[in-house]
């Protein structure tokens, strides 16, 4: 889907193509930072008189992010400012919540492959669509079809070859024709790019999310509510997470359920339903005081316009004249969606340093045939007493989608 970098919905990097990108045009108000802070302070200071008037201990937490994301020549540009509480409503009941003003522009591709795989007219065919042009025109030309209604002629097909033979002209005017369009298409920048197509994007979303952990001895239980507003996405959405914990609270194990009630906005700028079911089970054991071994496992069921209104799909039957623009049909991917995935880290304190590294991989597929393996290394380096550098290395690969086309070849 669609510009997912921000999106409510889970963003997955398995996109059927394997990139993403929407076409918007909206703007990000100046005063969404003000607002954002305003909101943060009226919700969090009440909670904050209750706990400390119910005595909680004082470990409650209110703070503020800002992020930016940059990539080279400005091909996309994403800022983020989030506000965060971490309320403490009694000794077992504990409340958290996130604001998000998110915003995005830059290049994103249309859909279309790069211009050199593009199907465009061949000479014969320019020839062809130029000759028939002139001899249609030249068989209902008044002077010439007075004869054939006169009766003149036996046949229509004796009157065609007639036409035709009387007038070479049409053969040189075809070719001068043929040759014109044949060297204006080939002498485009276009028509020898083998980069995609990029069209601009502009989009923001403002989202916020509130969940209440409940602590009952061994057993933690976390209701949780979320909801996200695009121009053109709107996300309710619910979970509920349980875990325990075993060995001293040397393992704890999780589980929990989500759902997403979608609305996206279609490429007729219909509002169409999505619905998204995630369950989820993991696993946390500490190894030693120094490490510890993280697996979780995910499944996920999706239904509804799955469909990315702002990517198009090139076809075979339609032949490009214009290399500066693509002539695309919306996509029309399935209505379901099923994937699994799997999960696993080791973490590592590593005392000499005042440092730790983690080691992960994933691995997912669903039922659009997609696999994808991702690997990544983590080092977190901690420099004085609050400041912490993390460098990381990740590899990603991806299969295509069972109906990836470069070029679809038909229309039905």
């Amino acid at each position: 889907m669609a510009y997912s970098f921000f999106s409510s919905h889970p963003f997955s990097p398995e996109d059927p193509r394997g990139s993403v990108g929407r076409v918007l045009v909206s703007s990000v108000p100046g005063r969404q930072r003000v607002k954002l802070l305003a909101v943060t302070v009226a919700l969090a200071l009440p909670l904050l008189r209750i706990s400390r008037a119910a005595g909680v201990p004082t470990d409650d937490e209110l703070g503020f992010r800002y992020g930016s994301y940059n990539e080279d020549d400005s091909r996309i540009n994403v800022t983020t400012e989030s506000a965060d509480f971490n309320l403490g409503l009694s000794d077992n009941v504990r409340l958290t919540g996130n604001l998000v003003v998110d915003s995005i522009s830059g290049a994103t591709p249309t859909g279309a492959p790069p211009q050199t795989k593009w199907p465009y007219p061949s000479y014969n065919q320019y020839y062809q669509s130029s000759y028939n042009q002139l001899f249609t025109a030249a068989v209902n030309d008044p002077n010439n079809r007075v004869l054939y209604d006169s009766g003149y002629f036996n046949s229509y097909q004796e009157y065609t070859n007639y036409v035709a033979s009387s007038n070479p002209q049409i053969s040189g005017q075809a070719t001068n024709s043929a040759n014109a369009s044949y060297q204006s298409l080939t002498n485009s920048p276009n028509y020898h790019k083998n980069s995609v197509p990029l069209t601009h994007m502009q989009d923001h979303r403002d989202a916020f999310s509130l969940q209440m952990p409940i602590t009952l001895g061994r057993h933690q239980i976390t209701p949780s509510f979320s909801h996200s507003a695009e121009s053109d996405y709107i996300s309710f959405g619910g979970a509920l997470n349980y875990s325990i914990s075993f060995n001293d609270k040397n393992t704890i194990l999780s589980a929990g359920w989500a759902i997403n009630q979608d609305s996206v906005r279609n490429d007729l700028f219909q509002w169409v339903p999505k619905t998204t079911d995630d369950i989820f089970l993991g696993l946390v054991q500490l190894v030693s005081p120094t490490s510890y071994f993280t697996v979780n496992a995910s499944l996920s069921f999706s239904d509804g316009y799955l469909n990315d209104p702002y990517r198009g799909v090139m076809v075979m039957d339609f032949l490009q004249t214009n290399p500066d623009d693509a002539a695309l049909i919306p996509e029309k991917r399935p209505q379901h969606r099923n994937s699994e995935s799997l999960y696993t880290s080791w973490t590592q304190f590593v005392t000499p340093a005042n440092a730790s590294y983690e080691v992960s991989y994933r691995f997912f597929h669903d039922t659009y045939g997609l696999f994808a393996n991702t690997a990544a290394l983590t080092w977190n380096q901690k420099i004085g007493k609050s400041l912490v550098i993390s460098p990381m290395f990740r590899y990603y690969i991806q299969s295509a989608a069972d109906f990836y086309y470069i070029l679809v070849p038909e229309t039905s």
